[in-house]
């Protein structure tokens, strides 16, 4: 049985929000769905077995926007085969080809929805107008939960940039009572931008990355349990965040600039930088978060190589597993998803790779992220594993 359990978005996929400029509550929208609702419904004319492509074929007389390897979700078909996750492997646009793990005994029948999938994260508690929100990864790994206000609290807004609360949180009985363990701050829109934004994850890790500010480039920030090496950890929750918790400050919320003396962005793309990141409690357990830091190859990775190679003519990968080292040196774990390109192929920026040498069965993503809080600084490639897994 073929299983997607990691899935990738941004804004041009059917249904998608949108980043917005200068209101509250836009990104938070499309965080709940992407992690919890999906989005982009349309009931399709058909959905029949295509003999040809081994594939079913969804139609859509209206046309769609519905992207190569991203996962849709159908439900309403009698023809109970069609419902359910399953990849896209091809497009056009009018009509999708899909994967099914059996062979159809007839066309889907029945009050037919396809959606774009969730990630299959939960929302334990809301406000009444879901701008402030409590998300869980799925499964019972462990204490935390992601809490995210996007409302227009009082100062959220400066005059160049847009903030929302992002915090880790524990023992929550209501929207308004929990436990803080760390909080700070994600952009809250895309304003002096294209309005760009990305999102790549798992039913436990998100890897978020709007496009903000008049940098126009996308900063990572993510959230979620990591891999964690240690028996028993409840806190391997990790997330980073912009430079400031102010939008008002005058040198990390200049959004309006792009000058080496106004870094709003963040280090994600970089390895051995501990700045803006932090993780729920250090490998103790004990009541003291800590500073993270990945390792991977060189500074970024994506400054070791030319593109292509200019000896083998090659595009390579480090698929390794991203270490997660605590502030003394200690290996926490290992960061899902996440792979490292050994060259900045800015070619390959929201381009999948699939059965790469050495790689069979292996579909992986790229996008550009930030590696420094400059913005006049351009992002660099960072990769992920978006593979289909058999169960």
């Amino acid at each position: 049985m073929k299983t997607y359990p990691v899935k990738f978005y941004n804004e041009s996929m059917q249904g998608a929000g949108q980043t917005g400029d200068s209101d509250a509550g836009t990104m938070i929208a499309i965080l709940k769905a992407c992690l919890v609702d999906g989005f982009g419904s349309l009931a399709p004319d058909s959905i029949v077995w295509d003999e040809t492509e081994l594939l079913a074929k969804a139609s859509f007389s209206g046309g769609h926007a519905y992207e190569k390897d991203s996962v849709i979700a159908c439900s309403g078909s009698a023809v109970t085969d069609y419902n359910g996750e399953h990849r896209i492997i091809k497009v056009t646009s009018t009509e999708i080809w899909f994967e099914l793990d059996t062979v159809p005994v007839a066309p889907a029948s029945g009050s037919l929805e396809i959606k774009i999938a969730p990630l299959g994260w939960e929302i334990t508690h809301s406000n009444g107008t879901n701008d402030i929100l409590v998300f869980s990864p799925a499964g019972n790994l462990g204490e935390v939960s992601l809490r995210i206000d996007n409302t227009a609290f009082s100062g959220w807004s400066g005059t160049y940039a847009r903030l929302m609360k992002v915090a880790m949180v524990e023992n929550v009985t209501d929207i308004d009572t929990y436990e803080t363990i760390y909080e700070h701050c994600w952009p809250a829109t895309g304003r002096y931008s294209d309005h760009k934004w990305d999102l790549v994850g798992d039913n436990r890790f998100i890897f978020s990355m709007p496009e903000y500010g008049a940098g126009k480039e996308q900063a990572c920030f993510v959230a979620g349990y990591i891999d964690t090496l240690r028996a028993g950890d409840k806190y391997h929750f990790i997330m980073n965040h912009v430079p400031v918790s102010s939008a008002s400050d005058g040198t990390y919320a200049r959004w309006d600039q792009v000058n080496s003396a106004y870094p709003y962005y963040n280090y994600f793309a970089s390895n051995n930088v501990a700045s803006q990141n932090y993780v729920a409690r250090r490998y103790h357990q004990l009541d003291a978060g800590d500073s993270w830091k990945k390792r991977g190859m060189g500074s970024r990775g994506s400054d070791l190589f030319n593109y292509p190679d200019s000896a083998t003519n090659g595009f390579y990968l480090n698929t390794s597993p991203t270490i997660v080292q605590e502030s003394d040196n200690t290996l926490r774990g290992y960061m899902p998803i996440l792979v490292e390109p050994l060259a900045n192929a800015t070619s390959l920026e929201r381009k999948n790779l699939q059965d790469l040498p050495e790689h069979p069965n292996k579909i992986f993503r790229f996008l550009r992220a930030t590696y420094d809080r400059r913005s006049d600084l351009s992002a660099t490639l960072i990769g992920f594993d978006i593979s289909t897994v058999e169960v």
